[in-house]
């Protein structure tokens, strides 16, 4: 049972329920009383076809005629309980959230009625009630704006006679068809579009890496009859789609959503290769050389406290000995109980160490030292540098001054991505201008070299598109088609795509040069120096201690 409520015009009140019937105190002209069981049938018929309950729940009313018979077939149809229904002599107010896509039914017995339907978009249906001496004068009326009006609607015409026609003018054939309303059959219009060009919005660079939105386009244009045209002009009235690179916060009635994904992607430079002297650092971590120097230095003051030979040394000649010890046995003699145990215990720790250490460092020099590569958002957060704009801000990323050079090891910015890395570089790489024949190898050449992807993405979403909403349902379709079957991962999958690895070097495979050499070269000539001075201090001392 559907609740109807009644606003009592004039007073400000109103019942809260389902349905609004608004009450006119216009003057109704006196017409011979009409049956009206077959008109009404025929009109829930045709709306329930054109708009079906689980796409429309709700059916707006204008009873806007002032005929006896509008008022006879209201009751009838809304007491129907399939839909509820609103009835409002004020189109404005009802329909101002609902102008994209609603399903209304006019019922009208004047030209001026019509002047409110031009504010809704083509999804919108219309089921236009009228009389037929007013079906007979819009044929010849002059304004276009009357006539767009008619042919955006369903035409059910009556006469007092007790005749029914219902007309629809098809916009993509341009010509009037006539349903029998004894046997209404709503055409599908979208399935012939008669050559419609069906516009698709795309710049030059996208449209020639993402070579499948024209190739989805092209189908749908194939199985409807239609034309694919692309364009890089972005007019409103020329243009029927238009993709989204990124829909954070947007929220529209007529976006699609469609296939492959759209993301907010962090370009962070590539680890740089370590010098090849790293290589008799890393086999140990930090904690194990801190742990070894605090076991020699342990060993170091027992010694100089409790050992019999030894401890008459120096404290940091024992230290040294421990050292040497390590690397090729006792320089030193040595005795007693305790210096005997503990030192033969630490020459044996000493043969497993560096037994461990030359087994790591050979395995280091098979390939190349890497530091280490900013994936997560801590990382980005402590070792980037953005440039100072609305993107950095909006993150909260550290910048440097717009105009200076952080440097390659630090400079990171954000850019938008679809799908991957590998096709986000080519479309970057098609906006270069440059005269150069190979601008855009080299760029993509650099950029594979220099700089790559974080792993960390930001508000990545599904690619959607803007469609106009009288191909709304026709993209829905198609795209669920797309999910379902997984034409769009076997299209790139099967599509020759540029082989691009970023390979790490290796120590076998490089020449090495005096400047890989240079942190050893550098040690060798700070050692003699302190040798050097070490004797000369000793000499010193050895004298003077002498005289």
């Amino acid at each position: 049972m559907i609740k109807r409520c009644i606003y009592l015009f004039g007073s400000d009140v109103l019942l809260p329920c389902m349905v609004f019937v608004q009450i006119c105190s216009c003057s109704l002209e006196s017409l011979p009383a009409i049956e009206p069981s077959f008109f009404t049938q025929s009109l829930l018929e045709l709306h329930q076809q054109l708009c079906p309950a689980e796409k429309y729940r709700h059916l707006m009313i204008l009873p806007l005629s002032n005929q006896d018979l509008a008022h006879a077939v209201l009751p009838q149809i809304i007491s129907e309980p399939t839909y509820t229904k609103t009835v409002s002599m004020f189109p404005i107010s009802v329909f101002h959230s609902a102008y994209l896509y609603s399903c209304n039914l006019y019922i009208v017995d004047s030209i001026e009625d019509f002047d409110t339907v031009l504010w809704f978009e083509e999804s919108v249906k219309f089921i236009y009630f009228y009389p037929k001496w007013m079906f007979d004068m819009v044929q010849n009326e002059p304004n276009l704006t009357i006539t767009q009006a008619i042919r955006k609607g369903y035409n059910v015409v009556y006469d007092l006679d007790h005749t029914l026609q219902i007309y629809r003018w098809n916009t993509y054939s341009h010509q009037r068809t006539t349903i029998d309303p004894h046997n209404i059959t709503v055409p599908d219009e979208m399935r012939d579009l008669y050559g419609y060009q069906i516009t698709m919005y795309s710049l030059d660079q996208i449209s020639t890496v993402m070579t499948f939105d024209a190739y989805f386009l092209e189908q749908i244009a194939n199985k409807r009859n239609a034309t694919a045209i692309q364009t890089d002009d972005s007019s409103y009235e020329l243009m029927d789609v238009l993709p989204l690179v990124n829909v954070h916060n947007m929220i529209l009635s007529w976006m699609v959503p469609s296939f492959g994904t759209t993301f907010i992607a962090v370009v962070v430079p590539r680890a740089k290769p370590k010098p090849i002297v790293s290589i008799l650092i890393d086999p140990f971590d930090l904690y194990v050389w801190i742990t070894y120097l605090v076991l020699v230095l342990t060993m170091a003051i027992s010694i100089s406290l409790f050992g019999k030979l030894l401890g008459r040394r120096h404290f940091m000649e024992i230290v040294l000995e421990l050292i040497m010890m390590c690397l090729a046995g006792p320089s030193r003699a040595y005795g007693g109980t305790f210096e005997n145990r503990i030192i033969t215990l630490f020459c044996l720790m000493g043969i497993v160490l560096v037994s461990s250490y030359q087994s790591l460092v050979i395995s280091f020099m098979s390939f190349v030292r890497y530091g280490s590569e900013i994936n997560t958002l801590d990382e980005i957060y402590e070792q980037c540098l953005f440039p100072d704009n609305k993107d950095a801000q909006f993150f909260n990323f550290k910048t440097f001054p717009n105009g200076s050079n952080p440097g390659t090891n630090a400079a990171c910015r954000i850019v938008p991505a679809r799908d991957n890395e590998q096709q986000t570089i080519i479309m970057a790489s098609n906006t270069v201008v440059d005269k150069h024949a190979y601008a855009a190898e080299h760029h993509i050449r650099y950029r594979i070299e220099n700089f790559r992807f974080a792993k960390t993405k930001f508000i990545e979403y599904p690619l959607c598109w803007l469609v106009k909403m009288h191909l709304r349902e026709l993209f829905l379709f198609y795209t669920q088609a797309v999910f379902e079957s997984g034409i769009y991962e076997y299209y790139y999958n099967n599509k020759s795509q540029p082989a691009w690895q970023y390979e790490h070097r290796t120590f076998v495979n490089q020449v090495v040069t005096t400047k890989d050499l240079l942190l050893l070269w550098y040690a060798y000539v700070v050692g003699m120096v302190v040798s050097m001075l070490s004797f000369a201090a000793e000499t010193v001392v050895h004298k003077a201690s002498s005289n």
